[in-house]
């Protein structure tokens, strides 16, 4: 007889994902079992069997809401009309609250991209490349003439996400750097570089 599904089916599986977030965040998908993560989050193996055919089931489904989540956030600064360095700010603050909120995520996905099957692994990749698009287009915004062809604009997009996405190896929140303070530090330094000034 087949398991009757519970009311708060989904809400648990979410819990779930969380849970086997930060154990393989902290010890790594590859050395992690499914007893493991059932303690994480106080259920037993058959339990999790129920919400989740296997661990990689859940890399997967973990992964795939995170990047969908933010392409989804990016999309609405992307389509905005608003002034382009602004919108460039949001768009680099977006990126490191989002980060910073769904750590362990970012920190499996950084890390443990590798064990996802070649078909996720496909599709996460699409994901990231919409994200270089939204990001080369609004670089594009902010200056026509200096990104004037598309494989400029696409190789600064990718020295930008190259410091977002590792931003998490070492900023800590609980540090004197305040989120939007190292927001706006990592926006002036996209906009306008270090700033040296010219010897007189």
């Amino acid at each position: 007889m087949a398991r009757i599904k519970a009311e708060n089916f989904e809400e648990i599986r979410e819990a779930i994902l969380n849970s086997a977030a930060k154990v393989f965040a902290a010890k790594g998908f590859r050395n992690t079992n499914i007893i493991e993560i059932g303690e994480a989050c106080n259920a037993s193996k058959s339990r999790m069997y129920h919400y989740f055919p296997s661990k990689e089931a859940m890399l997967e489904e973990m992964l795939y809401q995170h990047v969908d989540g933010l392409v989804e956030l990016a999309r609405d600064i992307a389509a905005g009309k608003g002034d382009p360095d602004q919108r460039l700010r949001d768009y680099i603050y977006l990126h490191l609250k989002y980060y910073d909120a769904g750590r362990d995520r970012h920190t499996v996905l950084i890390e443990d991209y590798g064990y996802l099957s070649e078909a996720a692994q496909e599709k996460i990749r699409e994901a990231q490349q919409t994200l270089m698009g939204f990001l080369s287009a609004l670089l594009q915004q902010v200056n026509p003439e200096k990104f004037s062809t598309k494989h400029l604009a696409s190789a600064h997009a990718m020295l930008i996400y190259g410091m977002l996405n590792w931003t998490y190896t070492w900023y800590k929140p609980s540090g004197k750097l305040g989120l939007d303070v190292l927001a706006a530090e990592a926006s002036d330094f996209c906009l306008n570089g270090i700033g040296r000034k010219t010897p007189a």
